[in-house]
């Protein structure tokens, strides 16, 4: 899995980027969670630079499975 600069692993998808900010390399005010985080970015335009976008804590695991479960039900009633 790629990981950047400051060695948090992510994933894309289409022009969204999703990284595992660790705790260890979050650092003063930065680290408002006190913990782990999901950050969700998209890329602006063509280049490397990313939007900023939201960091979601984890420390509730179920915020993640309930994110997915409001998106798949967004989705679902854009369809109708």
């Amino acid at each position: 899995m790629p990981t950047d600069e400051k060695g948090n692993q992510f994933v894309e998808v289409s022009n969204v980027r999703v990284t595992y900010v660790s705790k260890k390399s979050r650092k003063g005010i930065k680290d408002w969670s006190k913990g782990d985080v999901l950050r969700i970015q998209a890329y602006r335009g063509n280049g490397n630079a990313l939007h900023q976008g939201p960091e979601l804590d984890l420390k509730e695991p179920d915020t993640i499975l309930e994110l997915i479960e409001a998106l798949s039900r967004l989705i679902r009633g854009k369809e109708n």
